[in-house]
């Protein structure tokens, strides 16, 4: 039960970053290039252009019973493909037809919800550490205005983007547990 509620509150966390429609203004992103021929992104400007897709599989997650009727479903396809692309902006995060994030949105002071069918991330790369960040504007849990900072490691022997998500459960920051978002190249 804990591995389901681990990957919500993943796709969650992702979708909570998009409480406000504002632009973001993008970090500087460096140019420095680093030196290995076998790695495909040397500099910020090798990610420009690039998609990358992260499969969730649900059935990873679920603790399927006989006696609750679950074997069923084993045959159905339970996996989300979220996309990102960077351009030279941006990292635009897309989320799968099966996944509904909802930002609320602030139009001459009356609040409501808005369907998204993606988020925009200014972004940061430093290809000499193969470490990033993805940043949006958002609000905290007092509505006030706030950034947020997701940091990626670019795996360069995979050739793929990796996002650490903390999770601690319940109120205790001490019980926390990670969880992995591999985006995998598409060529």
């Amino acid at each position: 039960m804990k591995k389901s509620i681990l990957l919500i509150a993943a796709a969650m966390l992702l979708s909570m970053t998009a409480c406000q429609k504002e632009d973001i203004s993008p970090i500087n992103n460096t140019t420095n290039t680093f030196q290995d021929d076998n790695v495909m992104v040397k500099s910020t400007a090798d990610l420009i252009g690039t998609d990358w897709t992260f499969t969730l599989n649900l059935l990873d997650s679920m603790f399927v019973s006989d006696s609750c009727g679950w074997d069923s479903i084993m045959g159905s396809s339970f996996q989300l493909n979220f996309g990102l692309n960077f351009d030279s902006t941006y990292a635009h995060l897309s989320f799968p037809d099966e996944v509904v994030v909802m930002s609320m949105v602030e139009t001459d002071g009356q609040y409501s919800m808005e369907e998204i069918e993606s988020m925009n991330f200014a972004y940061a790369y430093d290809p000499t550490t193969q470490t990033g960040s993805l940043t949006a504007n958002t609000f905290d849990d007092n509505g006030n205005p706030d950034t947020m900072q997701i940091p990626f490691n670019y795996d360069t022997t995979t050739d793929a983007i990796l996002i650490d998500l903390h999770f601690a459960y319940g109120f205790d920051e001490s019980d926390t547990v990670t969880y992995q978002l591999v985006f995998h190249r598409n060529i």
